[in-house]
């Protein structure tokens, strides 16, 4: 299977879900394994698919339930990055019996060459999967001023100022809420100001996945401390079933779909337009048509925050 541009994603059927980033090439072997070559893979695999392995020409990986992801060079160098979980990793040309698989946990990476057996490990970098690893994670496209991120070790957003880019966070992934969750949009449209009592609540039961928005300016340039308006669009693979963005909101939803890790800071609303107010410097959410796309126009000063939370359909 040849790549030549662009991602490409793979369900297999016992539940494995991998992502190709091209320029690549692989083979599918079955549905516990495939062969790179070439390219770069994301990989995310359930309880029902441990075991799932992808061979290099310098490293054979075996899943132990978990998401990461390899790079192949041209000249067969490999990288292994883990983004959850564990991955065993060895030499194909290892031939001692004595000779053990090294093992790969969160936040680590490894190296390996077709012309050595040593497996190195080296800095932990997910730059060069953030594209594959979106699509992985449910986001179909992003189109304008977006910035995906892996996780892993400082998986926090507090460490990811940016003036240039909306940065997007995977949160709480199939999460079944047992009470009522108030948000501030279910319908196409742009936000408007609305009062908690009238916001809109979705019911409990809903099997959703979370993902957190946010713009963190900070001071740069001959005059830091202008405000920064980025624009940029989102498109999910599920529909979108709830968007929050009040200060509020944000707070309350935490409890559920929140990275219990995480602390995170407050207040950090979006600041919609008032009715009638002409002036400009508010921010801008359209929910479109298609109950899956965002269209995001924010605007923010340095040492302020915008964030806002997206509720997804699980599949």
């Amino acid at each position: 299977m040849v790549v030549s541009r662009g991602l490409v994603r793979l369900d297999f059927s016992n539940g494995p879900r991998i992502t190709v980033e091209g320029p690549a090439r692989l083979e599918l072997i079955d549905e516990n394994r495939l062969v790179l070559h070439r390219g770069v893979v994301t990989a995310t695999i359930p309880e029902s698919a441990i075991g799932f392995v992808i061979d290099t020409d310098a490293a054979h990986v075996v899943d132990l339930g978990t998401s990461f992801g390899i790079s192949v060079s041209d000249t067969g160098l490999t990288d292994v990055c883990v983004f959850e979980g564990e991955v065993q990793v060895s030499s194909p040309q290892m031939k001692r019996p004595d000779e053990k698989p090294r093992l790969l946990r969160e936040g680590e990476a490894v190296r390996a060459s077709k012309n050595s057996t040593s497996i190195d490990s080296v800095a932990y970098k997910t730059s060069q999967f953030e594209n594959a690893w979106s699509v992985n994670s449910g986001v179909l496209q992003t189109t304008g001023s977006m910035r995906f991120v892996s996780p892993g070790p400082g998986f926090h957003p507090g460490n990811y100022e940016d003036n240039e880019h909306i940065v997007v966070f995977p949160e709480r992934k199939g999460i079944i809420s047992s009470e009522t969750i108030r948000v501030d949009m279910v319908d196409p449209g742009e936000y408007a100001k609305s009062h908690y009592r009238d916001k809109p609540e979705l019911p409990s039961g809903q099997r959703l996945t979370s993902y957190l928005l946010q713009l963190d300016a900070y001071p740069e340039g001959t005059n830091p401390n202008r405000k920064r308006n980025v624009r940029g669009q989102i498109t999910f693979a599920n529909p979108i079933v709830g968007v929050i963005m009040a200060s509020r909101l944000l707070k309350e939803s935490e409890v559920v779909f929140g990275n219990p890790e995480v602390e995170y800071p407050t207040p950090r609303a979006v600041e919609q337009r008032p009715e009638g107010d002409e002036r400009p410097g508010f921010d801008s959410v359209i929910l479109a048509a298609d109950q899956r796309t965002l269209i995001l126009d924010l605007k923010v000063a340095p040492q302020k925050l915008d964030q806002l939370r997206v509720l997804v359909e699980t599949d």
